[in-house]
């Protein structure tokens, strides 16, 4: 499982390190920090492994991890990785050489006067930047959602074929919407390379956003059309509202996937119980 905070420095700052690494976890903020959480064989692995599922790294700044190659090195990979760096500087050294090459334009809680000082400034700036910039759920564990909603929706026509036909008398929900009260908009439409995952497909795309207000209850459906670059229908998704994926950034609409890179673009519909077409939106890869 994934950090919030890889915490990088020299062993010659261990103390300090020790002291960010304790104020950021009374703080809420969950730490990696290798003295205490390398195990005992393949240390390089699970350092690399750590920034690599770490939302974001702090940097115990100081002229001993200026002149550290291990310190270089592991902020070279967290850049390289795309990650946050928060830089906490302990002393008067100046931002230059290789690591400030890395760490030049990052943001900086200064503590030169007063090394181990001005931690908790360090922290609320932490857990802002990485409130920002955690993964959404649906998108980490993107490949689990699909087995689960696989899994669920074969299970689900399997129990609809053996329910007794009622010769069609539906209860219908009372709450009702008409086209125009509801908004649906998608804010995140992108396609995964998973080749070198263990799946049976190539590509995976996923769809997700918000539908305002929230119409649960309403006996709506999501119905998410995937189409190739020449208009041609690729996949189509259908997930009743009620039992769509939902997080705190919105709703998954749908998801589909392909041997080769060909969905380009994707329409939404959200459509109540008698087929009326109650909102759309639509987004190109």
């Amino acid at each position: 499982m994934g950090h919030d905070v890889y915490v990088c420095y020299d062993d010659n700052d261990q103390s300090i390190a020790n002291k960010v690494c304790t104020n950021l976890e009374s703080n809420g903020l969950d730490c990696w920090i290798k003295s205490r959480d390398v195990g005992a064989k393949r240390v390089v692995d699970e350092m690399m492994d750590a920034i690599r599922d770490s939302t974001l790294m702090v940097l115990v700044f100081s002229e001993n991890s200026k002149q550290s190659k291990f310190v270089n090195t592991e902020v070279d990979f967290a850049f390289g990785e795309d990650k946050p760096i928060l830089v906490y500087k302990i002393d008067d050294s100046e931002i230059d050489g290789s690591l400030g090459f890395f760490i030049r334009n990052r943001p900086v809680v200064d503590a030169s006067d007063n090394p181990g000082g001005e931690l908790d400034s360090l922290a609320v700036k932490a857990k802002k930047i990485a409130e920002d910039n955690r993964v959404p759920f649906y998108k980490k564990y993107r490949i689990p959602i699909i087995a689960a909603v696989a899994i669920i929706l074969i299970a689900a026509v399997g129990i609809f074929a053996l329910q007794p036909f009622d010769g069609g008398n539906n209860v219908a929900s009372d709450v009702q919407f008409n086209p125009g009260e509801i908004t649906l908009k998608i804010t995140d439409f992108h396609v995964d390379d998973v080749r070198k995952e263990s799946t049976s497909w190539n590509y995976s795309y996923f769809v997700g956003g918000t539908v305002s207000p929230d119409p649960t209850g309403s006996n709506c459906k999501i119905v998410a059309d995937f189409y190739d670059k020449s208009g041609k229908l690729v996949d189509t998704t259908e997930t009743q509202f009620d039992d769509a994926q939902k997080f705190s950034s919105g709703f998954v609409f749908g998801s589909a996937v392909s041997d080769t890179n060909n969905i380009k673009r994707v329409d939404v519909q959200l459509i109540d119980g008698n087929s009326i077409i109650l909102a759309q939106s639509e987004s190109q890869l």
